[in-house]
């Protein structure tokens, strides 16, 4: 690792604590603030649980760093008896006089609408600089079909997308009766799709536009391989730019330049980085025709890809020399409120799906604390924009689980205290104190199930990474023969 290397991994880990700690500490600091307004005694605020890891004493509050990073708290006495979890009180709760309904649900919200409001504040601020996204991403025209698809059990299967009639350049317009706008909105569509046909095969409902004319196609999704979600066999289809080219290359001596655009092979349009090397594959290092558009000119050439070695194996494989993509970038802009909705409909739909009995959706597809801070890690290293996206979408997604009804959540003390005043008495202590401690196993349990899944990935991604790495040789290409020549541009253009 190169000190650039160290630079980036170091950035990475400084906006971790920034952003994922950061979220933490909003949404206690929202509970701290309520408390205080409303007079309730503050005992501790705490980022993180167990055992603490430095720790000082203003104003009557402990304020703590603690050892696991899963979140943390403040001890409320008088809102729930959390000694358990919190640790043990300095005051005798029971000489402290009670508070009122109305300040247990103030302060029990407080800690999501400050998440939530931090949220409008990146939103606000991507509202202004726009955020990035790229063709490949705002795209709904299909720009590939599979052929075959593994599946969870590793057989090959005909792809379910071909098998039921979709063609290349087919436009989605929904899936199971809902809008998709761009290809984000499909690719989640399809993992949580949870139709199933009438003899109950799993079954996806979609709305194309071919020729001008809609047409429905009743889908039946496979189980992939490793992350074990529905899966149709189809990519989007957007203009494939050339990012950078080899030297000596067939492509080089085909005169395409780094920023041209790859319009056809063999006079089929070349609507994905996909549709590109698996045409190549078929054709072997038989010639083809290629169209390319350079400086707004339409451009031909004969392009005779080469075998070359690309591993330290001596494994081969078919090239032409681009060793780098690219399509057309934009940057999306979306007001604070757009951005909000957007994200909450999302949080809702995936906790829709894994609560759905139909669902392929399962906890082990969650992302817990690791999760997360590797997907903050990993964006932070390359793009600050899209980080800030990613961290509005996780402060929602905490104020939609903190809301949830359930013991030790927050929405579980407006439960009680919503029982408890339907009822005009308090409920049993020790029935609470037994379901809160019921419900912290359940939901420590839970973590560590999520964070092994996030664990068993992060380890399975990094050591194929270092492994292809620790093989990969740069293609040295021979002589190949090719001409180029000018064409004019179609009349439309």
């Amino acid at each position: 690792m190169n000190f650039s290397d160290l630079l980036n991994q170091g950035w990475g880990l400084l906006m971790v604590a920034l952003f994922f700690g950061g979220s933490i500490f909003v949404h206690e600091l929202g509970h701290f603030l309520a408390a205080k307004w409303r007079g309730l005694h503050i005992e501790r605020f705490s980022i993180g649980f167990g055992p603490k890891i430095v720790s000082w004493t203003r104003g009557g509050v402990e304020y703590r760093l603690s050892w696991l990073p899963l979140g943390g708290y403040v001890a409320l006495p008088q809102l729930a008896d959390m000694r358990g979890i919190e640790g043990d009180s300095s005051v005798d709760t029971n000489a402290m006089p009670p508070i009122g309904y109305r300040d247990k649900v103030i302060v029990a919200v407080a800690g999501a609408v400050f998440n939530i409001i931090f949220a409008f504040l990146l939103a606000t601020i991507l509202f202004f600089t726009g955020r990035p996204t790229s063709e490949d991403r705002t795209s709904v025209e299909v720009g590939y079909l599979s052929d075959t698809l593994p599946t969870a059990t590793g057989e090959e299967v005909p792809a379910p997308a071909k098998a039921a009639g979709m063609q290349i350049g087919d436009l989605i317009r929904s899936i199971d009766g809902s809008p998709v706008n761009d290809w984000d909105d499909i690719h989640q569509a399809i993992a949580l799709s949870t139709g199933k046909s009438s003899d109950g095969a799993r079954q996806i409902d979609f709305l194309v536009e071919r020729d001008g004319q809609e047409i429905h196609l009743q889908v039946q999704p496979i189980i992939s391989e490793g992350m074990k979600l529905r899966q149709v066999g189809l990519r989007p289809g957007y203009t494939v730019m050339v990012g950078a080219v080899f030297p000596n290359s067939p492509i080089e001596k085909a005169g395409v330049k780094p920023g041209d655009t790859l319009v056809s092979l063999d006079g089929i349009p070349v609507r994905s980085i996909a549709f590109y090397t698996n045409y190549l594959d078929t054709k072997g290092t038989q010639s083809i025709s290629l169209t390319y558009e350079q400086d707004g000119v339409l451009k031909s050439a004969t392009l005779t890809p080469e075998e070359v070695v690309v591993d330290t194996d001596g494994r081969t494989d078919i090239l032409t020399g681009i060793a780098g993509f690219d399509t057309n970038r934009s940057l999306l802009y979306q007001t604070p409120i757009e951005q909000l909705k957007e994200v909450a409909i999302t949080t809702y739909t995936n906790l829709r799906a894994l609560l759905h009995i139909n669902s392929d959706i399962s906890i082990s597809h969650m992302s817990g604390p690791v999760g997360i801070i590797r997907v903050i890690k990993s964006a932070a290293m390359y793009d600050m924009l899209n980080t800030l996206w990613i961290v509005i979408f996780i402060n929602v997604s905490l104020a939609f689980f903190n809301m949830m009804p359930i013991p030790v959540l927050d929405g579980g003390h407006i439960a009680f205290a919503t029982i408890n005043k339907l009822r005009r008495k308090p409920i049993n202590p020790n029935v609470i104190a037994s379901l809160q401690g019921s419900f912290m196993i359940l939901l420590f349990g839970m973590m560590m199930y999520v964070t092994f899944f996030d664990v068993s990935r992060w380890i399975t991604d990094a050591s194929e990474r270092a492994e292809n790495r620790a093989k990969a040789i740069t293609p040295v290409f021979g002589k190949s023969d090719t001409t180029a020549a000018e064409t004019p541009p179609p009349a439309d253009q």
